[in-house]
């Protein structure tokens, strides 16, 4: 096809200018827009080699992966991970998806530069690292254009790209929201990684907002013992105006403030926050601290275990007085995860009781970053291609976890194959919303089940949980994080009195509802702010 040709096909105005240059790139790489589908998977030695060189990458990027893909709940979807070079090192997503994906080969193995696959979210964020979406037919191979995908760079912490995070969905869905939610989660991941560096002298978590301060999205800038910049995050570089793929500067070049006397005011131990006046002419409230050193040595890439569950965020899992119940079910599901070749895990809990938040919390604390594979089973129960559904869920989740959602819809031979399939190298957890006492007389296949050494765990509602005063409070400090929100105990009797069939996830919501309601001044919720149909529910 000639140039005329091609230029013909390019996207129209209005689309971005760097588009329209990507689509010339991969003209000068040779590509032709109807180029057929190859093989582009590199050997599993090759891909073992790749994922091991990137260990840092992938166990702190992925706990936060997967709560972005928890996120943007589109069913049709898939979170994708990639190293400098563009090669897919991880895939979290729908299985179906995950199937369409496959035979353009958009999973772990294969490389989506421009120069292999034309324009598209990935390649053309690498070459031009900014945050890029590429939409259907802005894709230049046509085999591509059924999809429609957002991706930005993960900056490492020393300049340059660390890798490439992208969501891909339907060319059909919407994903216009998701750009903010991918360049926080890339920001949460290049924070982790300065966090975990073992070199540095000191470091200065600064922001001109306070109440980012603490956070992942501040501004952080860790520097040796002659106050030269070693590593920092884009916060940082764009409050000091750092240029250049590998800014140099020192602090005092950086801030108005002597760098002995950041070093004396860290060494005194003060975790106090004090203004920091940047040479820009920006003041920042900032906080300094020595980087302790770490006594072990670890092969390269390889986290550190402190540093690792310093990388996990706690959540209402982690707050003080939690339900014992709950407690045990995070210890049972930990326990389950320690055992080299465990059977099927089993957790039952009415909608919103937090099942699939409690696994990939298990995940987290583990440094679990195998695929993780949702499979619909209400939704394939009556498929005539079941058994190859199931067949491809299992390839999928090979060396990974394959998690079953409403598995009591499932047929019980189906259930005794997706159960039979645990082992060392599948984890199979099912996921029911009936109780226990009544999903294992009616409908589980126990015999296999128990067989293979399966195991259940039962989560309570929330209407039956000790916890819900502390609850309530965590939801609403989460939700209102730059100021302060007292809840009148009035209140929590009222909501207290509410049956939540939505539980965990209704709770979070309707508060969310009520402060938003509330305004922006507003320093207490009282039970003259609980909206009126959640009384009448309650029948109050």
């Amino acid at each position: 096809m000639n140039d005329a040709s091609h230029s013909a096909n390019m996207p129209a105005a209005p689309e971005p200018v760097d588009l329209h240059a990507s689509w010339a790139r991969s003209q000068r790489h040779g590509l032709r827009q109807e180029d057929a589908p190859f093989d582009a998977l590199i050997c599993r030695a090759d891909l073992r080699d790749r994922l091991e060189a990137n260990a840092r990458l992938l166990t702190f990027s992925r706990p936060v992966i997967e709560n972005l893909f928890q996120q943007i709940d589109c069913p049709s979807s898939t979170v994708l991970l990639t190293d400098e070079h563009g090669l897919i090192l991880s895939a979290i997503g729908d299985t179906r998806f995950l199937d369409r994906a496959s035979r353009v080969s958009l999973g772990p193995g294969a490389t989506w530069t421009e120069a292999t696959m034309g324009t598209n979210a990935i390649g053309t964020a690498l070459v031009t690292h900014q945050t890029v979406a590429v939409e259907g037919a802005q894709h230049y191979l046509e085999r591509n254009r059924f999809l429609t995908c957002v991706a930005t760079p993960i900056f490492a912490p020393d300049g340059g790209v660390a890798g490439i995070l992208d969501i891909s969905t339907d060319a059909r869905a919407n994903l216009s929201h998701a750009d903010a939610l991918l360049r926080t989660t890339a920001e949460c991941i290049e924070h982790r990684l300065i966090e975990s560096l073992d070199e540095g002298f000191l470091a200065i978590h600064f922001h001109v907002r306070p109440d980012l301060l603490g956070s992942p999205l501040e501004a952080l800038a860790v520097f040796d013992e002659s106050g030269r910049l070693l590593a920092s995050n884009r916060a940082a570089r764009a409050l000091l105006h750092l240029q250049g793929e590998y800014p140099q500067t020192s602090c005092d070049e950086s801030f108005t403030t002597r760098w002995q006397g950041l070093v004396d005011w860290a060494a005194f131990g003060r975790r106090t926050p004090f203004p920091l006046r940047t040479r820009h002419g920006q003041t920042c409230i900032a906080l300094v601290d020595l980087r302790a050193r770490s006594n072990t040595t670890s092969r390269p890439g390889a986290a550190n275990p402190a540093h690792l569950q310093a990388a996990v965020s706690s959540g209402w899992d982690a707050m003080p007085g939690l339900d014992t119940r709950i407690t045990h079910a995070i210890e049972a599901i930990s326990s389950w995860h320690a055992e080299r070749a465990a059977g099927p895990l089993l957790l039952a809990g009415e909608t919103g009781t937090g099942k699939r938040h409690l696994l990939h919390l298990s995940r987290q604390r583990f440094g679990i970053d195998s695929t993780l594979i949702s499979l619909d089973c209400r939704a394939l129960a009556s498929s005539p291609l079941l058994d190859s559904e199931i067949d491809h869920a299992l390839r999928q989740a090979q060396g990974g976890t394959l998690y079953l959602t409403d598995i009591d819809a499932m047929p019980i031979a189906a259930q005794s194959r997706l159960f039979a399939a645990a082992g060392a190298t599948t984890r199979i957890v099912a996921a029911t919303r009936c109780p226990l006492d009544v999903t294992t007389s009616n409908w589980m296949d126990r015999p296999t089940f128990e067989h293979h050494q399966g195991r259940t765990i039962e989560l309570p509602p929330l209407r039956e949980r000790s916890d819900f005063d502390a609850l309530v409070r965590y939801f609403v400090r989460s939700a209102c994080t730059e100021r302060t929100i007292h809840v009148c105990p009035d209140a929590l009797a009222l909501l207290r009195r509410n049956r939540w069939p939505g539980n965990l996830s209704e709770l979070n919501n309707r508060l969310r509802l009520i402060l938003a309601l509330m305004g922006d001044d507003a320093g207490q919720l009282g039970p003259e702010d609980i909206p009126e149909e959640l009384l009448e529910a309650a029948g109050a």
